[in-house]
């Protein structure tokens, strides 16, 4: 199991949830981008809601400007797009994540073909269970195809995560992710936004913000 981190030079946007080594439970969420269009956004925490917004005055685009988190009493859903606004919209009808990622494809934007990453948990105290972390991406060799990884976790244990990006090769070859992988939380929440920060490109990072889930908001977010 690899240590929750950043290695790849274009990691694109990326989440990961689980629990550090006291078992608090969080999130981080992070944003990597190459245009101006991109690197033109910031994160907007509100109690119960993360928003992507833009920074520039120009039009607002779905794929760079959405709602990248949302909570209710007990459950979380986080993502790098419209889908976590349809999900949490859809979430009293269709609880489970991994049937409704099967409705979703991958992002309009050949010919890169974005995944659409997304993550969903039941919050009980410090517990974090039903979680599923996947998405909607295009088939390798046939990009027509929409395929749907995902990773399921009755309960996620003190100490480690589960994690996704949309990309992992560099700015100027970027190759597509989105697949699952899990991962160990050395330290405490409180050190994943710097430790991810510092190891993301100075030219590429754009925001990151890490959140506690024992607390009822994200009034508390780590936010860079």
């Amino acid at each position: 199991m690899q240590t929750l981190q950043t290695t790849v030079e274009y990691p694109g946007r990326g989440l990961a949830i689980g629990r550090d080594p006291d078992g608090v439970p969080f999130f981080t969420y992070w944003l990597t981008g190459r245009s101006p269009a991109s690197q033109a956004r910031e994160l907007v925490v509100h109690d119960r809601e993360i928003i992507v917004r833009d920074t520039s005055g120009g039009p607002a685009d779905d794929l760079r400007h959405y709602t990248a988190a949302t909570r209710g009493d007990d459950w979380v859903i986080v993502g790098n797009g419209t889908q976590v606004s349809d999900l949490t919209a859809l979430r009293p009808q269709q609880p489970d994540l991994q049937l409704a990622l099967r409705d979703l494809t991958y992002e309009p934007d050949p010919p890169i073909r974005t995944p659409r990453i997304t993550a969903a948990a039941t919050i009980t105290g410090t517990e974090l269970t039903e979680v599923v972390v996947g998405s909607a991406r295009a088939y390798d060799g046939a990009p027509e195809l929409t395929e749907h990884p995902s990773l399921y976790a009755a309960r996620i244990p003190p100490g480690s995560a589960i994690s996704t990006t949309t990309y992992n090769g560099t700015a100027s070859a970027v190759i597509t992710d989105g697949r699952p992988t899990t991962a160990t939380v050395p330290s405490s929440w409180t050190a994943i936004t710097e430790t991810l920060w510092a190891a993301l490109n100075p030219s590429l990072r754009i925001a990151i913000a890490t959140v506690r889930l024992d607390e009822a908001t994200f009034a508390n977010a780590d936010l860079r």
